[in-house]
């Protein structure tokens, strides 16, 4: 064949050659016009989709605002600390994963809960980033308040952590740790009912909250707005950070985090100290501390209780064990979230009711014989006083005398007394407490199924039967007995600052002026005699505070000793401690100078016995502390030297109440 001569099939080919080239033509023009689009039309969309493949918004923790007391003094700050992320959807689960576990010293279980954790996000993040290119891949906490040492590890392997970072973030501290627990109250990580919550995304994954007291409270204040800085990130998901690589973050390139407010208190941190000190021996208890003349919270206390920075990290099931099972209850806060039987406290309040109700003058005197009976019931007192008058009764906190006075006078006219200096509401001091009870006779037939017996006056005369109150209701009452019939609103928090960034700021932002809640009005003649018993039970010699008063201090007050519902072998208390919880609480409260007072003071001891001796001891230690050291220390001034108050005598002998 001749090798030159034309193949029979190419004329056939050579029909077909212009479709093919038009093939090839249309698809060429087809690929040009795809990366005309890609290249020219689409040029800045894509290139910010390549730049958001390689750049990476990292989250600046910010700093939570400082809260101090009426001084300056720290209670909450922050203190340094560490936590470690990673990128899931670029971290080598088989190699890097294990190694950065071993630094870490994650046990098996946490490691294991983790891995899982990871692996999903990983999942989610690779599905959601193939339907859109923008989506951005997220960073996952793995280890929280790492110490500086095992950072000190992480630097020297960087090259062997692809895809993991560690950020310097502020943690919560305490300084004072139990000293302010129930007052400041707490923080912890946020839960995914918080989260949900928190649609705007203000709260993320990691984030602290407020959990009570003052940080709960005043949260949207203390909390601040978190940051974010650019980064630029290579295939391996390690940082680059080179001068370089920078230029391709376009501006803005950081927002820094505002850190939150801060918040001044009106408590004296020494007095609280002083407080602390006082409750020295006693197991259970609470003391409230107020400027008789504003309504300003001194001191707040409350024992036993717990280190608040445990619950910043998390407790241990441990920790939280012994917690729960305390029967002393370390997370009630004696001072305000719990209410007790008062006793004989509230007996000036009930001479009060009676004066004004004309059921008693101040010249009544009536007969106690260590025993009264009315109906079937016997009521009892601690002494025999014989013929005794109102002065007398509350300078010896004769029980018989107020029987007889709560019989005379009727519980309602005692209940509306007592309502009117506060009792049996809320205070509005703006963090968790109770409204205590005042029963009247519409409560009992409510609750005695329609059966009311006119002896529960005579319980409600002495501050017994169903009588409750807290220690922040009676330090109130008994500001407003001495100032004149001023009943104020409790008031914790003095101002909002400004935080100090970068030597500025720091101004006061807020400034809260004392609030009154109601003008008491009585006839001046009444309370003064009132308050002249209640000099009494300090500074006469029969008086059932007198062995206790210390000099320097002329105060006026009042004991009170309250019986308790009895604990039996049935509940859940140790027996060997069943003695403990079936003694009486002790109380205390006093107001001081008497002629013109500043500070009043309620210390209550749960199960303490006798008021006289183991409440009134502690009330005036901290009076003693605040014009020796904190008034003098607050104004500039040298120790108050006060002189030793004259001391009025008795010959008839009270029964120590």
């Amino acid at each position: 064949m001749n090798l030159l001569s034309q193949r029979p099939d190419v004329g056939e080919f050579r029909k077909r050659y212009p479709w093919m080239m038009l093939v090839v033509l249309a698809l060429m023009c087809v690929l040009i016009g795809k990366l005309v689009h890609l290249q020219l039309l689409k040029h800045e969309e894509n290139a910010a989709i390549a730049r958001e493949n390689i750049i990476h918004r990292t989250v600046l923790a910010t700093s939570r605002g400082l809260i101090r007391d009426r001084n300056g003094v720290v209670l909450a700050g922050s203190r340094e600390s560490w936590n470690v992320y990673v990128v899931p959807a670029r971290l080598d689960l088989d190699k890097t994963w294990p190694r950065l576990a071993e630094h870490l010293a994650l046990g098996p279980v946490e490691k294991g809960k983790i891995e899982q954790r990871l692996r999903q996000v990983r999942t989610d993040d690779l599905v959601a980033l193939r339907k859109n290119p923008k989506y951005h891949i997220r960073e996952v906490i793995v280890r929280e308040d790492v110490s500086r040492d095992v950072i000190g590890v992480l630097e020297t392997r960087r090259e062997e952590l692809p895809a993991v970072s560690w950020v310097s973030v502020p943690m919560r501290y305490y300084p004072n740790k139990e000293l302010g627990f129930h007052l400041l109250g707490y923080v912890n990580e946020v839960t995914k009912e918080d989260l949900d919550g928190s649609p705007d995304g203000a709260m993320q994954a990691g984030d602290r909250v407020g959990r009570s007291g003052i940080e709960k409270t005043w949260e949207s204040y203390l909390r601040g707005q978190r940051g974010w800085r650019k980064t630029i990130l290579d295939a391996k998901g390690n940082r680059r950070t080179t001068k370089e690589d920078l230029e391709h973050l376009d501006d803005p390139r950081e927002q820094p985090p505002v850190p939150g407010r801060d918040v001044r208190l009106t408590i004296d941190v020494d007095l609280v100290a002083a407080a602390r000190r006082a409750f020295a021996g006693q197991l259970s208890g609470g003391l409230v501390a107020i400027e008789a003349k504003t309504g300003r919270i001194l001191a707040l206390y409350s024992k036993p209780s717990v280190d608040p920075n445990e619950f910043v990290v998390g407790l241990t099931n441990k920790q939280a064990e012994a917690i729960l099972q305390n029967p002393l209850r370390p997370l009630i806060d004696k001072s305000m979230f719990d209410a007790f039987f008062p006793g004989s406290t509230m007996k000036p309040f009930t001479a009060l009711a009676a004066l004004r109700t004309h059921s008693l003058t101040t010249s009544s005197s009536y007969l106690c014989e260590h025993v009264f009976t009315y109906g079937k019931t016997r009521f009892k007192c601690e002494g025999m006083h014989g013929w005794i008058g109102l002065h007398d009764a509350i300078t010896h906190s004769c029980n018989i005398y107020f029987y007889q006075v709560g019989r005379d006078t009727g519980i309602d006219a005692i209940a509306a007394m007592n309502q009117e200096f506060g009792f049996g509401q809320r205070t509005g001091i703006g963090i968790q407490e109770v409204p205590g009870l005042v029963p009247t006779q519409a409560w009992y037939t409510q609750h005695y199924g329609g059966n009311y017996h006119k002896g529960f006056a005579l319980n409600a005369a002495i501050g017994q039967g169903n009588t409750k109150v807290t220690p922040l209701q009676l330090v109130l009452a008994y500001a407003a007995l001495a100032n004149g019939g001023t009943l104020y609103a409790p008031q914790l928090v003095r101002s909002i600052e400004t935080p100090v960034v970068d030597g500025q700021g720091g101004g006061v932002e807020i400034d809260f002026a004392p609030r009154v809640r109601r003008k008491i009005t009585l006839p001046p003649e009444f309370t003064r005699y009132v308050l002249d018993a209640m000099h009494g039970v300090v500074n006469e010699e029969t008086g059932t505070a007198f062995r206790e008063r210390l000099p320097g201090l002329d105060v006026a007050g009042k004991t009170g000793t309250a019986q308790v519902s009895k604990v039996g072998p049935q509940s859940n208390i140790d027996p060997h401690t069943l003695w403990y919880f079936n003694r009486d609480h002790a109380w205390f409260g006093g107001f001081a100078p008497y002629n013109d007072p500043e500070i009043a003071v309620v210390a209550f001891v749960e199960h303490g016995g006798g008021g006289g001796k183991n409440a009134a001891p502690i009330a005036m230690r901290v009076m003693q502390e605040y014009f020796n050291k904190v008034k003098p220390a607050r104004e500039g001034l040298p120790g108050s030297g006060l002189g030793k108050p004259p001391v009025a005598t008795k010959k008839d002998k009270g029964a120590p109440r």
